[in-house]
This record gives structure tokens, sequence and C-alpha cells, in this order.
């Protein structure tokens, strides 16, 4: 037996080592014929890297472009505490591109009960992760952002950091966002030891999350200790959270620190599902405490109690997929609210995207729609929105079918991108008959981005859509607001604004000059038709430009009026007055049965006229690129474009340039002569930051030169000039000598400005 075994073992090594020879010799077989390929191609003057190595090998090379930092820029974790001590992230070229673009700008404490949303969805990191955003229209989405306090993004990674996309959405709605740090079982309590082996080894990594709460402009931590902790480290655990709030103070007037409920005073894992005796030291050092899901009625008023006056920093977890839940989760939550409003204490609403995730029907914006009606039921809105001017929205989720810029068209492909999510419509309707309106939200067309609003009615309707609750202060004599309308059928639009002036209230008609208007003596001072100017045509779109003087006073509401044939401004009031009690939500849960529809596209609020800004000077720096040749007749190339403004560019009306559409042209000879003919500028992509990753652009052999365009946006809607071109040649791509060492995709960018 023993020799048979070790026969075997003798025939298995022998093929092992034949199989080995094969392999060398093949290795070394292409190694020479490669070599010889090389001197040959040397000899007769073409590239044997374009001929061979880039046709037969381009996917490892499109690999090895990737890790050259051409690679699309996508948000990550930080999966470890080397990474977090050694400011991995920090240092890496991609730091740039994880930046928000957009402050929080308002105020955001409250003595009032709060809904905290925390993300979690898939796991974090999916769609949404792409910087400059990706092709297609699927990835969750979030609009309803009037009913949200605080936006937590989690996943179970250690350092959890918000992509800028979600960072930027919440900041135009005025929510704060959350990072989460988290230690989970076994991996978690080893995690805890390290980070806790000293005071200054714990108050190192608090100040490194502050850091990079700073650096990526989002508001504070979600600190989820899951494990247990040994019972000498636990000074060092209080330590750890108190240094973290202090580093978050001092960088943030209103900074968020808010402790999970899960481990106790003695260190052990033992979620106590409110806010007790054995949780309540973590909750004084932090801003708020997140409770575990298993709650009863019970809970939610002890917690209350033991808070006190800190009673709306409790938020009562609510697990959105029933997980051991209070309510039971999804369609229910609405019960566990209900129970924490009773309380006095606020809510976390863990895992929306469960609509999204389990495919609730019909669809997942009809679906989406009805959960957060069940929300709003229950937890009436608590703040407002705008708040400040300018004010712009193109009613712009993140996502669509094409990309537009005041009304044109500029890319036919579907694209999501969180970051180009304007402020979203509370969308509330009010209308006489009943029922005979609806309203949502459509991509058949934009005025701005990708979407616009579609209100749909009868052959006689009249309604009011309620876009927004605001609380915005208007100084001086006069302001401007424009919007744009694509009137399809026999149905009409014009503004309405709910307007504040000392004791008074009144609604101002915001109206075309050439509309049918029946406007009683009484009330002809709410009806404003003077325009400037009257209108102006911008691709299909009507945009209509008011110019009011009315003084110092506030608008509370922004309206849309609907009517057909002709407006009766007496039943609107009518309308207007009654609606507290008549305010329905409608969106059509199919393709809607109305004939007619009016389409909304951007509305814009600003104290100065739009002309009246300061334009951006655009400077280039230089990039690398990297080449890849696909066939006899094309090539892709990826690099890195980077600019800067040479000064501070900002309007008079304080509207902060926040984002840069980019787009490339491309020349090629016509037909051998000596002229040269030039592509339609081709939209790439949008970056909140200085600089865009252009990846596998697809380069034709007939082109001889790349020019790459910016043109700036501002927070209030207005593009900016098309810079001039940075150029890039492209026949130095093509260089012969590539064995000396120089390498051809290293190319200079000229420098341009406005």
């Amino acid at each position: 037996m023993p020799g048979r075994v070790i026969g075997m073992y003798v025939a298995l090594r022998a093929r092992l080592l034949q199989r080995r020879r094969i392999r060398w010799f093949l290795v070394e077989a292409r190694r020479r014929v490669y070599a010889i390929w090389a001197v040959w191609g040397r000899l007769i003057g073409f590239c044997p890297c374009c001929s061979v190595r880039s046709i037969q090998e381009a996917p490892a090379m499109v690999e090895s472009a990737a890790d050259s930092g051409t690679r699309a820029p996508a948000a990550q974790p930080i999966k470890s505490l080397e990474e977090l001590s050694d400011r991995t992230l920090l240092l890496s070229p991609k730091h740039e591109f994880l930046k928000s673009s957009v402050p929080l700008t308002v105020n955001f404490r409250s003595k009032r009960p709060q809904l905290l949303v925390c993300h979690d969805f898939k796991g974090g990191y999916q769609e949404d992760k792409w910087v400059q955003g990706k092709e297609g229209m699927e990835g969750y989405v979030l609009w309803h952002w009037h009913l949200v306090d605080v936006f937590v993004y989690f996943s179970h990674s250690l350092v959890t950091i918000p992509p800028p996309g979600w960072i930027n959405a919440a900041h135009k709605h005025g929510v704060p966002v959350l990072g989460t740090f988290i230690t989970e079982w076994a991996h978690g309590a080893s995690v805890c030891r390290s980070l806790l082996a000293s005071a200054e080894i714990c108050c190192m990594y608090a100040s490194r999350l502050a850091e990079l709460a700073f650096e990526f402009g989002f508001d504070g931590w979600l600190i989820n200790i899951e494990n247990e902790v040994d019972m000498k480290d636990l000074p060092r655990l209080h330590l750890f959270v108190q240094h973290l709030r202090q580093c978050m103070q001092s960088q943030s007037p209103n900074p968020l620190v808010i402790w999970y409920d899960a481990v106790t005073e003695e260190g052990r894992l033992d979620w106590q599902n409110c806010l007790n005796e054995k949780n309540r030291f973590f909750f004084g050092d932090s801003d708020g405490l997140f409770t575990n899901y298993s709650w009863s009625e019970y809970m939610a008023e002890s917690s209350a109690n033991v808070a006190g006056e800190r009673a709306p920093e409790v938020y009562m977890g609510v697990d959105v997929f029933g997980r051991n839940t209070f309510g039971g989760g999804g369609w229910n939550c609405n019960k566990a609210l209900k129970v924490a409003r009773k309380a006095k204490v606020s809510a976390a609403l863990f895992a929306p995207g469960w609509v999204f995730e389990t495919n609730q029907p019909p669809s997942f914006e009809v679906a989406q729609t009805r959960w957060w009606k069940t929300i709003q039921d229950c937890w009436p809105v608590g703040r407002f929105s705008p708040m400040r001017l300018p004010f712009f929205t193109d009613f712009n989720r993140g996502c669509g079918a094409r990309v537009s810029v005041e009304g044109n068209v500029v890319s036919t492909q579907p694209w999501f991108n969180l970051s180009c999510q304007n402020m979203q419509p509370i969308l509330k309707v009010t209308a006489q008959p009943q029922n005979s309106l609806e309203v949502n939200m459509s991509h058949e067309a934009a005025y701005g981005g990708g979407s616009c609003l579609r209100i749909s009615g009868s052959e006689d309707t009249l309604g009011l859509v309620l876009l927004y609750e605001s609380y915005v202060p208007v100084k001086g004599n006069r302001f401007h607001v424009s919007h744009s309308v694509l009137e399809l059928d026999n149905l009409n639009i014009c503004l309405a604004l709910h307007v504040q002036m000392d004791s008074s209230r009144f609604l101002v008609l915001l109206a075309d000059e050439e509309a049918f208007i029946d406007v009683p003596p009484n009330l002809q001072s709410c009806v404003v038709k003077r325009s400037e100017p009257i209108s102006e045509s911008s691709g299909m779109w009507l945009v209509r430009k008011h110019i009011l003087e009315l003084g110092a006073c506030t608008i509370t509401q922004i309206h849309a009026a609907v009517y057909s044939h002709e407006l009766d401004v007496q039943k609107l009031m009518s309308l207007f007055e009654d609606n507290d009690n008549q305010i329905t939500s409608k969106l059509s849960t199919q393709e809607n049965n109305f004939l007619n529809k009016v389409l909304l596209g951007h509305l814009r609020i600003s104290t100065e006229p739009e002309h009246d800004r300061d334009l951006p000077k655009i400077v280039f720096e230089g990039c690398q690129s990297e080449w890849t040749q696909l066939s006899e007749t094309s090539k892709s190339v990826s690099l890195t474009l980077r600019w800067g403004l040479l000064q501070s560019h900002v309007s008079n009306g304080n509207c902060q340039w926040v984002q840069y559409h980019v787009y490339v042209t491309k020349d090629e000879d016509s037909r051998g002569s000596s002229s040269v003919s030039r592509s339609d500028p081709e939209f790439l992509g949008v970056a909140v930051s200085q600089a865009f990753v252009v990846q596998d652009l697809l380069v034709p052999n007939s082109c001889n030169t790349l020019n790459f365009h910016v043109q700036a946006h501002c927070a209030c809607g207005l593009p900016g000039v098309l810079s001039p071109a940075c150029s890039v040649d492209v026949s130095r791509s093509t260089h012969q000598d590539w064995g000396s060492g120089s390498d051809p995709s290293q190319l200079l960018l000229s420098e341009h400005a406005v």
C-alpha cells in the first residue's frame, strides 16, 4: 500500500513538472516573439504597442488606466483603523472628488421632535457612489425631504463616509447629514481594544473622524458600538465620544454626534430599546440617542421622562423592514411614529429604501409617495423650505432620460446623479371640481436637468398645487420671479405667491399678459400681469418673468394655479382660503387619464436680475492621459481635467458657483484638405469639484484635436458662458518612439480663461 501511494505521488509530480515546462515554454516564446516584433516595428516606423498590445490586450490597458487614477471617482468607506489614522483617503488623489459642494446654511437645531432617516440601502455605496453620476436612471432616490430632519448614511464598514451626492441633495433642503462609525461582534471588540488602547489614541481617532466630516462637508456622526467592551476601556469610550463632539463643535456651529443604543454602562452588548440608567451616560456624552427597535409604548414614555427637556433628542428606532420592530414596519411604520409623537420624543426610520428593495407595487414612484404620505399624516411638517433668496429649482430628482440646460437638450443619454437634485416640491392639490387635477413628476421633457412637473386636468377645472411651504424674507422694494411652462393642451398655469406683509396676508397671482382672467375690482391688486419681458422662448419652453414691487415682505407659500379656459380669481381665492379642509395629495397610479396637461419646468426667485451676475474666470491645468487603441479606425482616451477660478466668483445675490458641466468638441481633417471640421459640443457630465475624470472617450483616428470646455452653473440655476477650449493634440498619442522611455500620453493641456 505505501508503495502504491508513493508511485501515485511520483506520477502526479511528473505531470505537474511537465505542465510547468510547457507553461514556461509558451511564456518564453511569447516574450521572444514580442521582442522581435518590437524591434521590427521601430525599424519600419510604427508603434508595436499600438498594433499588438493595444489591440490584443485592451482590457488590461483599461485596467492599467484605472489604476493610474483615470477611473471614474467613486465614494468608499474606510475599513480599518490603520486607514483612518494614516489619513489614507484624505491623502489619496480621489480626495478632491469626494467633497460636497453645497454647504448647510440653515440652523437645523430645534426643540421639537425630529424625524431621522437612516439610509442603509443594500449595504450602501450602490449607484450613489459614483461621484460624477452613472449611465441609466436606476437608483434609489429620496424626494420627501420636507419631512426629514436628519439624514444618516449607513453601512457596515468601520467608517461610512456619505457620498457627496447625498450631502449635496440633503443640504439643498436644509437637512444635516451624518456618517457612521461602527464596530460589530468579535471583530468589533478587537477594533475597540485598539481604538481605546490609551487616552491619546482614542482622542486621535476622534480627531480623525471630525477631520473627515470637515473635509468632505457633512455634519456629524452616528456612533454604533455593537460589541462587548472591556470594563477597563469604558472611561476611554466615553472620552472618545466626548472628544469627537468637542472637535465637531470647534469646526461646525451645529454638529451632531448621536449614540446608538447597544452597549451599556457595564460594557455589555445589551440593547435597552429606550433611554434608561444603563445608557443615559452615553446620552449625556452625545447630542442624541438612537434606540434599538424592539420598544413598547411604555418605553417611549419612560424615555421622555428620563430625558426631561432633552426628550426630542431621543430617537425611537423604527426598522422599515419590520425586523422585530414596534408596529411591524413596512406600511405600518406610522403606528410607531404616532406613539413616539404622543410621547414627545423623536423617531428614527431605518432603511426606508425598503420600498425600492422589495419592489412595492405598482411602481417605485407611486409606492414611495404613498408610503411617505402615511408618514406625513402622522408626523406633520415642522420646518420650511426654502428659507432664503436666491431660490431656484428645476424639479430635478437626480436622474433623467436626457439632460437639458435652459430648455435645450444637451444629451439624450439616461443618467443618475444625486448631486443634480434640486429642491423638491411638496405637491398637494386643491381643486374644483374635486379629483379633477393630478400632479406628478415627469421625465418626458425638462427645462433643466432631467425632469419637470406634469399637471393634468379635466376640461373644466380650477385648482391650486402647493409647491413649497416657505419662509423667505424679502428685503428691499422689489424682487424678480421667473418660471417656464410648456402648455400642451387646454390647460393653463400661473404662479401664486402667498405673501405676508406686516399683519396682513394675501395671494399674488403672476399671470401672463395674454391670459384670460376675470378679476373683480376688489382683487385687482392681487394680480401682477406686467412682465420683464412679457415672455421669451427657450427651446420648447415659454419663460415668463415678473418684477414684483411689494416692499419688505415674507413669502410663506408658493403655488401653481391651474385653470381651463378662463381664470376666475374670485373662485380661486375662495379655494385658497378653504384649502386647509380640502387639501389632498393626488398622484396618478398609471398613465394619467386626463386629456389636458401642462408642464412646469423651473422656478426662480431672486432680488437680482438674471443678467446681473459675475462670470467665472476659468483656468485649466495640466493632466495625464491614457490611450487605448481599439481598432484600426478608433481609440479611446481617459484623462483627468482640472481647472481653477482666478478669484472668488459670486453674484450680487450671493449665488455660489456650485456645479460645472463638461463638454468636448473634436476637430477632424476634412478629407485630406487643409480645412478642419469641428463637431458639436458633446456633453460629458457634471462635476461638483473643479476636476472631472474623462473615462474611455471614443476618439476616431480622423480626429486630430480634442477641445474640452467647462460651463459653470450657480446655485440659482444660471449657467455661465462656455469656456474657451482646453485642447489636447491627439496626433501625439501615436508618437513613434515609445521605446525610448518618453511617454506620449503625458499631454499638457493649454491654459485658457474666460
